[in-house]
């Protein structure tokens, strides 16, 4: 039998609660997609962006590749929460966008952990330094930085052409 806690970490439904803390504390800001992938890898390996800060996870080996595999489940998270209606979608000219509802700050509320204290400060310091940076800046803070944080990464975003090598 094994063991339900294994079902947790690194699912769906770890990731969206962390989305959930990340959209709670962003205020009026709205999220794409990509700056939920970018800014969840963000919160997890902070110490990646800036080796004075801890790291939520402990540093893997070539934790670069979460990135990829990260969309999916924030996808997966997103899908979570927008059927409980705890975030709200934004369909925009320019893209699909999540943002906190009133759901959010209720049900963020009631997470009273040490973890999640502790999240709710690394999500605070993540969106004090590039809450405000534009999505391509991020881009290249990753392309500039991957291959420090991993080697698998620059194959998978040549595939998807998304980032530069």
């Amino acid at each position: 039998m094994s063991n339900t806690t294994d079902n947790l970490f690194n699912s769906s439904l770890e990731v969206a609660l962390r989305i959930l803390v990340l959209l709670n504390r962003a205020e009026s800001n709205n999220f794409d997609i990509d700056r939920l992938v970018i800014f969840d890898y963000f919160i997890l390996h902070r110490n990646d962006i800036d080796k004075n800060q801890e790291s939520i996870h402990p540093p893997l080996p070539h934790r670069s590749s979460e990135i990829i595999i990260r969309r999916k489940l924030v996808q997966e998270g997103l899908d979570v929460l927008i059927s409980r209606g705890l975030i709200s979608t934004i369909y925009h000219n320019t893209g699909v966008f999540y943002s906190a509802n009133r759901s959010t700050s209720l049900f963020v509320d009631l997470l009273k952990s040490t973890y999640f204290s502790k999240l709710t400060l690394v999500v605070e310091w993540v969106l004090s330094k590039y809450g405000n940076v534009s999505t391509p800046m991020l881009n290249k803070i990753i392309n500039e930085n991957i291959h420090i944080w991993g080697g698998e990464f620059e194959y998978e975003a040549l595939v998807r052409s998304t980032y530069e090598q």
